[in-house]
């Protein structure tokens, strides 16, 4: 009887316990009960809310804020556009810092963050922790040294973090050198430290001087659906990952960057899907450059309308080994100076990578040179059951069964509902049927996220 009774007490003493810690949790109001932000956090204990009033906060206490470790959630009461951080661009100011370890369980939420000036992460910091930003508005902070600006992560600098940015907005923020003016994720290579996987949902990165998202070293980056646009390079690189994993940019849309839409390089996975990549330019890969040792797989995408001053508007693939898989997959519409219009295939005959096309579209692209299409040089290309324009010709190669194997094509108008428009799904009676994206949103072929719903191709390019 003794046992059955300590079976049942301990559960419900642990119970008890429980509702007691969370009847203690606390809301401690800025400025009410607090003069500062900062003195809210220190205030706080694990589990409290520390929820902040409209206004525009600056000077000590209010900038280069940080967690300390806590475990609480930092909120605005009434969201960004009327909370504000305001480091006053001054040197070594930032608004938040967050490097003591902290998990998703330490929440921010619903501020503007602007004018910080730091060398890594103007806006926000974080380093060795794994925090959730949420509803959060970065702009206007600037990355670097006083002299040239030349650090990175202008809006968020990452190093070592498994972080969640989640419905958030990061545009206008500068950097001075080729890394990210926008968010930049960074894995430590050592033996202690566990691969990085940081996430970003739903967010837009745009107008950010250099690129938008910046990965590399030991991590992986999930991208889900995001806007990441008209930034000044790039839009998306990753990069020096050395095989840790596979990154992924799923259901987003990449649009109007200067530097191209996405770069994937030295040994890196990665794989897009649902994705449009639409009117960037770059000098190569305006689409997407792959390069040196990387396992690339795009699959149910459009890359259309981008444009490259050399080669490969719709993707550029170079040389060395690895492999890049492309299925159900629309490639139309762009356009290169050299070759490729569509696609630059360029491997080595002694190490060259396998390209894989299968139910695909590749049709309607432009070279002012040769290969309107597809320019397939190098060994293990294999087509299959896919629309491509011009057929063999266009390839102007022969199919040998081992180089290029060519199986199960057709060389035919696939009959986009409105090609001009930017509508490229397919009309009802279609021989490209089966080809391309098959994914569907209200009953529309449908890639590209605007805000919180995915909009079809036509609407996209009327805005």
């Amino acid at each position: 009887m003794k046992n059955y009774k300590d079976f049942v007490y301990v559960p419900v003493i642990l119970i008890l316990l429980f509702v007691n810690i969370a009847s203690f949790a606390a809301v401690i109001r800025v400025p009410a009960d607090q003069p500062t932000i900062q003195a809210g956090i220190d205030a706080a204990k694990a589990g409290d809310t520390v929820l902040v009033a409209d206004g525009i906060y600056r000077g000590e206490g209010n900038v280069n804020i940080n967690f300390g470790g806590k475990q609480i959630l930092v909120k605005s009461q009434n969201g960004p556009k009327v909370t504000i951080i305001d480091s006053e661009s001054r040197a070594n100011t930032r608004g938040v810092t967050i490097n003591n370890k902290e998990t998703r369980a330490s929440v921010l939420e619903g501020f503007t963050i602007e004018k910080g000036r730091h060398q890594f992460g103007a806006g926000i910091f974080i380093d060795n922790a794994s925090p959730t930003i949420r509803n959060c508005i970065i702009t206007h902070n600037r990355a670097g040294t006083p002299a040239d600006y030349s650090g990175s992560g202008g809006g968020i600098y990452c190093r070592n973090s498994d972080v969640l940015i989640e419905d958030c907005t990061i545009s206008d923020n500068i950097v001075g050198s080729n890394f990210s003016g926008g968010v930049h994720f960074f894995g430590v290579w050592e033996a202690n430290i566990a691969r990085a996987k940081p996430v970003i949902i739903n967010s837009t990165i745009s107008d950010n001087t250099g690129c938008g998202i910046y990965s590399k070293g030991r991590l992986t980056v999930e991208i889900r659906e995001c806007t990441v646009s008209d930034n000044s390079l790039r839009g998306v690189i990753c990069t020096g990952s050395y095989f840790q994993g596979t990154n992924l940019i799923s259901k987003s849309l990449i649009e109007r960057n200067s530097g191209g839409g996405i770069d994937v390089s030295d040994n890196t996975n990665l794989d897009i899907i649902e994705t449009t990549i639409r009117k960037n330019t770059a000098k190569y890969g305006a689409g997407v450059a792959c390069s040196r040792t990387c396992t690339l797989n795009i699959s149910e995408c459009i890359i259309a309308e981008n444009e490259a001053m050399k080669s490969g508007g719709g993707l550029d693939i170079e040389s060395w080994m690895g492999s890049v898989t492309i299925s159900r997959t629309t490639i139309t519409q762009n356009t290169s100076v050299q070759s490729g219009g569509g696609i630059f295939f360029n491997g080595l005959p002694t190490f060259s990578r396998r390209l894989t096309i299968t139910n695909s579209i590749v049709w309607g692209n432009h070279s002012d040179g040769k290969y309107d299409e597809i320019l397939a040089g190098g060994n293990q290309v294999y087509i299959k059951s896919s629309n491509i324009g011009d057929g063999l010709n266009g390839l102007d190669r022969e199919a040998d069964g081992q180089g290029l194997i060519y199986v199960d094509n057709i060389d035919v108008d696939p009959l986009f509902v409105d090609a001009e428009r930017g509508d490229y799904r397919l009309k009802e009676h279609s021989p490209a049927a089966g080809m391309g994206p098959q994914s569907t949103v209200g009953g529309f072929l449908s890639v590209a996220p605007v805000g919180k719903r995915l909009v079809q191709w036509a609407e996209l390019k009327r805005k």
